[in-house]
Parts: C-alpha cells; sequence; structure tokens
C-alpha cells in the first residue's frame, strides 16, 4: 500500500527547489542533484512530482506565478504604470534574481532547440503574462509589445550587464504610449 499524498511536503519540496534553482541559475542537473542540494532523496522528488520534467515545470510555474503577482502588487501600490513598471525592471534585474533570468534563459534555449514540452509550456506561461500585462495596461496590443521588450531587455542586461538601458527602453515605451 502506497503511502497517501502530502501537499504541505510537496509545497516545502517546491520551494526548496525553486529557491535552489534561482541560486543556482540552472534546472539542467539530474534529480539526484537537486535532492541533494535541497535536502532529499531522488525518490522523494520523484514519489511528489513524478519526473525531473514534471518538477521543473511546477518550479518554473510557481516563479512565473510570484513574478505575475509582484507585478500587480507594485501596480496596487501606485497608479503610475512607468513607476509600476520600472519597479518590477528593478525587480527583475536585482541580485537575488540573477538566477531566475538564467533559468528564464536556459528554458528558451531548449525551447529553441525544438524541446516541444518546454515550447508548449512556455507559450503557456507567455499567455499569462499577456493577460497580466492587458489587465495592466488596458490594451492587448501594447501588452504584447511590452512582453517583447521585457524579453530583449532582459536578453541584453544578461549578455552586457547594463541594466540601465532596459530601465530607460521601459521608460520610452511608456512615453510613447501614454504621453
Amino acid at each position: 500500500m502506497s503511502r497517501p499524498p502530502e501537499p504541505q511536503k510537496k509545497e516545502e519540496l517546491l520551494e526548496k527547489c525553486l529557491n535552489a534553482a534561482i541560486e543556482t541559475g540552472s534546472l539542467d542537473c539530474s534529480i539526484n542533484v537537486i535532492a541533494k542540494r535541497i535536502g532529499t532523496s531522488g525518490r522523494m522528488l520523484v514519489y511528489h512530482f513524478g519526473s525531473k520534467q514534471e518538477l521543473e515545470k511546477q518550479v518554473i510555474s510557481l516563479l512565473e506565478r510570484r513574478l505575475r503577482d509582484k507585478l500587480w502588487s507594485f501596480q496596487l501600490a501606485t497608479d503610475d504604470k512607468t513607476k509600476a513598471l520600472i519597479q518590477m525592471w528593478e525587480h527583475f534585474t536585482s541580485k537575488e534574481l540573477h538566477g531566475l533570468l538564467k533559468l528564464t534563459m536556459e528554458l528558451n534555449q531548449r525551447a529553441v532547440q525544438g524541446d516541444v514540452e518546454t515550447r508548449q509550456f512556455l507559450e503557456l506561461e507567455i499567455q499569462k503574462w499577456l493577460e497580466a500585462l492587458s489587465q495592466l495596461l488596458h490594451d492587448e496590443n501594447k501588452a504584447l509589445i511590452l512582453l517583447h521588450l521585457f524579453q530583449g531587455a532582459v536578453l541584453d542586461y544578461l549578455t552586457t550587464g547594463n541594466v540601465q538601458r532596459g530601465e530607460q527602453t521601459i521608460r520610452n515605451f511608456i512615453k510613447l504610449c501614454y504621453e
């Protein structure tokens, strides 16, 4: 007879996996390496998540959900779209989230290399971001432009280290759209 699922334990493991992934900036290791990093066994991770791929999806989904929630917290704190988006940019490019940005690029690389499952997963996450940005901007076309702007600015930041250029691009976008 197998043990019944333990949702609280699964959430604790997911949280630890998320923290480890952000810290290392990578998901590209075996389930046993992940387990060792967070102080559990590979069997425990497989029991709760089924596979490494499912664990990765749940880690990234949790991360993306938290980032969208953070965007809303910035928006609720101010009616100023520029301020909310700049705060989001500053949050994305903070030292604590550098690993997150590297993770995002790792997933994009997998999709570019033809990983269909990763492509489908990223498409769902992009749709969620478009919905959130559309609600923020009240305009689907501007939301799409802003999503692509952020994606390009993140790539620029990761490859050059220039955080100011991304911030200036966001300011220019808002100025063009709303002034």
